[in-house]
């Protein structure tokens, strides 16, 4: 396998995106090119000959999480095993992975259509995934965990909005709400009101497997806060 050497300024331009994801989730999304310079301890210059505006540096953060989010996709795919324990499995390193780039969703989710090439990207994003969640649905009626129901065209799209409206918020629900608690602590709650989409369609077969993960993610909660987590 041949290995690609990446040349200084590509490791400069992700360092400088790492770097940048760090601060930016600990101090929020509205520090300045500038002043982000000065805590990574570069020049402004050395950020902007990569990132000309902010717009651009999240453009960038943006491409990290599409790319991670694509590689968890790729090794967990319900069509290889159809079950809510691989959709839980699914849903866990994904949201481990959103939490990780927490600072670059909540700069996309205050875009507007004035910062044209930052919101043509969201555009380009999400006219290629939109259909992914009702995929995971085929999988799952196919299994005969869900009924056909779900596919219904007024009912898949409001499954695809609940869905995507979910897992696309629920990092402003944690800085809102509880940010005293740890994310590993919340993450099993998040997970089953994320699952409770599904209950008007489940099957007898899907009703036994969901109550068994539903334990299964109440366990791993009161686990956590017995220990003190």
């Amino acid at each position: 396998m041949t290995v690609e050497k990446k040349t200084k300024g590509k490791k400069t331009r992700e360092n400088i995106l790492y770097e940048s994801r760090k601060i930016l989730n600990e101090t929020g999304v509205f520090l300045t090119l500038r002043e982000l310079s000065k805590i990574i301890g570069i020049t402004i210059g050395g950020i902007t000959n990569y990132f000309p505006t902010k717009d651009h540096l999240f453009m960038g953060l943006g491409e990290i999480l599409e790319k991670d989010v694509a590689e968890v996709s790729m090794g967990i795919t319900l069509a290889k095993d159809p079950s809510f324990f691989t959709f839980v499995d699914l849903l866990s390193k994904i949201m481990d992975i959103q939490f990780e780039n927490r600072s670059t969703i909540r700069f996309i989710s205050l875009a507007s259509q004035s910062q044209k090439t930052l919101f043509d990207q969201i555009t380009e994003s999400w006219n290629s995934q939109k259909d992914t969640p009702v995929a995971m649905v085929q999988a799952l009626v196919d299994e005969q965990l869900l009924s056909e129901s779900i596919l219904e065209e007024f009912q898949v799209l409001v499954f695809r909005f609940q869905f995507i409206n979910t897992m696309t918020t629920w990092i402003s629900s944690y800085s809102l709400y509880d940010n005293d608690q740890s994310f590993d602590k919340v993450k099993p709650i998040y997970i089953a009101g994320i699952l409770n989409v599904f209950e008007p369609y489940l099957t007898p077969k899907g009703k036994e497997e969901y109550h068994l993960v539903f334990k299964q993610l109440k366990t791993n909660y009161e686990n956590k806060t017995s220990a003190g987590d």
